[in-house]
């Protein structure tokens, strides 16, 4: 009995001397998908054409809909957001001429031009202090919201992901 517990306090003041003792890594995608529609604001749009059909939706990224991240949401001690791909699924035959993300209190993280079913998915480079500002917001906040906007020269209807790579480190016994 003395040999177990000597063990156990053994075991406990090594846990002690390392800084990320009791935390996990968890790599995972948070995504989120918005379904969008450039369309005419009234009939004289239609025919005129001149101007482009411009677009903007906004969407919360939430922490709690990532289910392996949801079983830590209390524990968060940091996040990195790696990379951001961006995806439109536009039909063939259709071009977006331009479109824009942003994140809510941090700013345009991207934008790209000429987007077509054939050209519809990017990595772009973003600014690394944006990326950590929105990491920032989405830890303490557990959200981000995530505006897309641009414009395409026909009415059209499009669905567009936006996907961060990301880890998350949390802390199992906090």
């Amino acid at each position: 009995m003395k040999a177990n517990l000597t063990l156990l306090l053994a075991s406990l003041l090594m846990l002690g001397g390392c800084d990320n003792a009791g935390e996990i890594t968890i790599s995972t995608d948070l995504s989120a998908e918005m379904f969008i529609q450039a369309l005419p604001l009234k009939s004289v749009d239609l025919t005129s054409g001149v101007n482009g059909y411009s677009f903007s939706k906004s969407q919360d990224l939430l922490l709690a809909d990532n289910s392996d991240i949801e079983p830590y949401l209390d524990k968060i001690r940091e996040i990195d957001l790696k990379s951001l791909t961006v995806i439109v699924y536009v039909y063939e035959g259709i071009t977006i001429n331009s479109i824009s993300l942003d994140v809510q209190g941090v700013g345009t993280l991207c934008t790209k031009t000429n987007i077509t079913s054939s050209a519809n998915s990017f990595t772009p480079v973003v600014d690394v202090s944006k990326m950590e500002a929105a990491a920032a917001k989405l830890k303490a906040d557990k959200k981000i919201t995530i505006t897309v906007s641009g414009d395409v020269s026909v009415p059209n209807s499009f669905t567009v992901e936006v996907v961060f790579d990301t880890d998350v480190t949390a802390g199992v016994l906090d």
